[in-house]
């Protein structure tokens, strides 16, 4: 099965009943991925880049679920109709995007509000979450599965009415035979993302995760969302660690309060040699509280669950200042993407570092020595290595301001105050990749930081460029 995102030739068909046969959908046992530490999640996805074939496992994927499909006439599985009500109030209870819809339907003479909110759903199962999500509010619900048998059967849910075609703006639900990976940008941003139980089954469940969060825009809500099959123990449960993966991401569990921002662990790690975590601050127990799949198992549906919000304005917690001079880089920035960089000193931000993830920043800077260029500027800030290019080894610190300085300023002091975290480092298929997702970057940050929440974090009375006035 291709991967490929087509929808016209993928677009699940209801059926009506299936005359197949008397057997109903039951949950297949899984087995557990191990990616509870940052070095046992790289080498799990350098195994999965070697051995893996994505096709061939989504080909796997797509006959397994073939199978749970093809022999039912009634299909339901354990506890569908609870477990459809409870993730579908994890996903949309108290969601901003609701609150807003509300106001501006009030604020309307025909009450009616134009806002759309937009849920991704991977894992069609047998439609009732897709059908919840849009009685709990979404507008519009795509539904996302390896299978088309259980897209169409999924679709059953559904009168003509709620199944709009592939093309326009119509509210409802649409399915797709497609990968998460492959979910091209206008579709959403989406709102609401609900991993069905099917993370774990995704041929890279990291690189799945990150996909999905990509489409997603402040506010959203992210539900990971697996099955507990009989065989399954605290163990095994606990070896898939999906907080762990949420790390590297712009995403706060809901029970660490989402809306004041993304908190960065403060840890240091032998990269080479073990996962050992040091701490560096004293507020590091309490801000990361030790967590088992007990804290999320809901036994009312069988699942355990876990639920993220992508923090408003893509908000860091605590901000991060750098004051570190400029260096010397490839010059790649200015000559192959055209989004010129200042490299900063990253032998000097070594306890800044030990507290940032590797990614892609965003906030202000400024030079505050030059009279003319002392004022705030926004700024998008990478730290990381650059995992496009081969020579993507060492940590380096690059600047993009949002405006032409006019000159080259190797050696002179530069301040950075970062703010929000956009998302992980991530490779990309090529240079035309990397300069999109860029200046898709550039275009959040530039957002985000004309909001006055932004602005009152850093020190105003240094003033701004007239640019960002």
């Amino acid at each position: 099965m291709s991967s490929a995102f087509a929808f016209p030739a993928t677009h699940a068909r209801a059926l009506g009943r299936s005359p197949l046969g008397p057997r109903p959908l039951v949950a297949r046992s899984i087995r557990p991925v191990r990616v509870s530490s940052r070095p046992a999640l790289r080498a799990a996805r350098a195994a999965a880049d070697a051995v893996v074939d994505k096709a061939a496992h989504n080909d796997e994927q797509s006959a397994l679920r073939d199978e749970m499909v093809s022999g039912c006439t009634e299909c339901t599985m354990p506890f569908e109709s609870e477990r459809a009500s409870a993730l579908a109030n994890a996903a949309l209870a108290d969601h901003t995007r609701l609150s807003a819809i509300a106001k501006d339907a009030s604020e309307r003479d025909d009450g009616c509000s134009k806002m759309a909110l937009r849920a991704l759903v991977v894992g069609a199962e047998t439609g009732k979450l897709s059908k919840a999500l849009l009685e709990h509010g979404a507008t519009h619900v795509l539904v996302l599965d390896h299978s088309r048998l259980m897209l169409d059967r999924a679709a059953e849910q559904f009168d003509g009415s709620e199944t709009p075609g592939v093309v326009g703006n119509e509210t409802g639900a649409r399915f797709a035979r497609a990968d998460v990976c492959d979910v091209p940008a206008y579709q959403g941003p989406f709102d609401v993302v609900v991993f069905n139980d099917s993370l774990r089954h995704q041929a890279d469940p990291v690189e799945a995760l990150r996909r999905a969060v990509l489409l997603t825009r402040p506010g959203a809500r992210v539900v990971v969302s697996e099955r507990v099959s009989e065989e399954s123990t605290e163990e095994t449960e606990n070896a898939f660690d999906v907080d762990a993966l949420v790390e590297d991401l712009p995403l706060q569990s809901i029970f660490d309060d989402p809306k004041r921002g993304k908190t960065m662990m403060r840890m240091t790690r032998d990269d080479d040699s073990s996962s050992e975590i040091h701490e560096t601050s004293p507020s590091f127990t309490e801000r990361l509280p030790t967590r088992t799949s007990e804290t999320y198992l809901d036994h009312r549906c069988g699942s355990v669950t876990h639920t993220y919000e992508v923090p408003p304005l893509f908000k860091l917690r605590d901000r991060v200042v750098l004051n570190a001079p400029v260096v010397e880089g490839f010059g790649r920035g200015s000559r192959l993407m055209g989004v010129p960089t200042a490299n900063l000193d990253p032998a000097v931000l070594e306890d800044e570092l030990a507290g940032m993830r590797r990614g892609v920043y965003f906030g202000y800077a400024r030079l505050p020595e030059d009279a003319k260029h002392g004022k705030w500027c926004k700024c998008v800030v990478n730290v990381g290595a650059r995992p496009t290019f081969a020579d993507g080894e060492g940590v380096t610190v690059e600047v993009h301001a949002l405006r032409d300085f006019g000159r080259d300023f190797y050696g002179e002091n530069m301040e950075v105050v970062v703010l929000g975290f956009l998302r992980p480092e991530m490779r990309f298929d090529g240079l035309s990749a990397l300069v999109a997702r860029i200046m898709a970057d550039i275009g959040l940050a530039r957002g985000a930081l004309d909001e006055r929440a932004c602005r009152e974090r850093v020190d105003e009375t240094v003033g701004f460029q007239a640019s960002d006035e």
